[in-house]
């Protein structure tokens, strides 16, 4: 048995280590140009981080979050930094635990834009709660957790589908490393997380099945220096061992995140290093061959054939 774990680890980080050698980045920022892009929890974190990047190539944004305030300033960096003379950017705020939210946010954005090109999910709850005893808490934390971090992602690639058939747009689905690495009290996120995986790596066959030309791109990701992360840290870690993480820099990941995404590419994987911490005991050779960073943005890629 250890021989053959051996042996598939070994497999698997040969095969993430070719893909990510002959992956070529041939990205050209012009391709983004007006393009119409939803970006879910805007206001922050790796959403407000592509949200930048996708206003500074010239698309045009619609910006989802709770927070009205942090959306308005999020708003006005993006006229800052467009190359359009008036930028038509525009935010909604939003409720991402009430599905007829999801609707309202994609109408929204087919009037005010005249249909979508790009639909970026980056939205989250991160729950850490007691090991589960099947509490009444629990339950509740149970159900509010797989609204906001699974139906609510459904709901809305649903809802925006029509209009994503009409552009041959895209989907970005950003997933969490953390998710995979089944960390104690973190049972509701990892559940919503791996539902979210489970249920897009589905569409995304069932799209090119039916040769739609919709792609749908699973970011999965590692820790990276955002308020939402560096909370999580403080309250596991209580201080300890903070040094020893390997946090990258939300602006790269966001940019890899958008470079695959109009790259139609299927997967994308980030470092597994900060996740791997939060799980008891020594890490294994699958841990840390599998997601081993590749290349100074430490990013590894996987695709299938197109």
């Amino acid at each position: 048995m250890a021989i053959n774990l051996q042996l598939t680890a070994t497999a698997l980080a040969a095969l993430v280590a070719l893909v990510a050698v002959t992956y070529r980045n041939d990205f050209d920022p012009s391709e983004v140009q007006g393009k119409r892009v939803l970006v879910t929890e805007a206001s922050t974190g790796i959403g407000e981080q592509m949200a930048y990047h996708f206003a500074k190539m010239g698309a045009i944004l619609v910006l989802v979050d709770g927070r009205e305030k942090a959306l308005k300033k999020v708003q006005k960096e993006c006229k800052k930094l467009s190359p359009n003379p008036s930028p038509n950017h525009v935010y909604v705020v939003t409720d991402m635990s009430k599905m007829a939210d999801t609707e309202r946010v994609v109408k929204f954005a087919e009037e005010r834009l005249g249909g979508l090109d790009i639909l970026v999910l980056t939205h989250a709850l991160i729950t850490i709660c007691n090991p589960w005893l099947g509490t009444k808490a629990n339950l509740s934390i149970l159900a509010t957790g797989m609204d906001i971090g699974f139906r609510s992602h459904v709901h809305l690639a649903s809802h925006a589908l029509p209009l994503l058939l009409k552009s041959r747009g895209r989907i970005a689905v950003v997933t969490s490393m953390a998710g995979a690495m089944n960390s104690p009290h973190m049972s509701v996120y990892t559940a919503s997380k791996n539902a979210l995986a489970g249920f897009f790596s589905v569409l995304q066959k069932d799209l090119m099945t039916k040769k739609s030309g919709v792609s749908v791109t699973l970011c999965s990701i590692g820790g990276s220096t955002t308020e939402i992360v560096l909370q999580l840290i403080r309250s596991l870690f209580y201080g300890h061992r903070q040094g020893e993480l390997h946090l990258e820099d939300p602006r790269v990941v966001s940019m890899e995140i958008i470079q695959a995404t109009m790259a139609r590419k299927h997967e994308i994987y980030t470092s597994v290093d900060t996740w791997s911490l939060l799980v008891p005991g020594p890490r294994t050779d699958c841990t840390t061959q599998r997601f081993r960073p590749a290349g100074p943005a430490c990013i590894t890629y996987c695709s299938l054939p197109p």
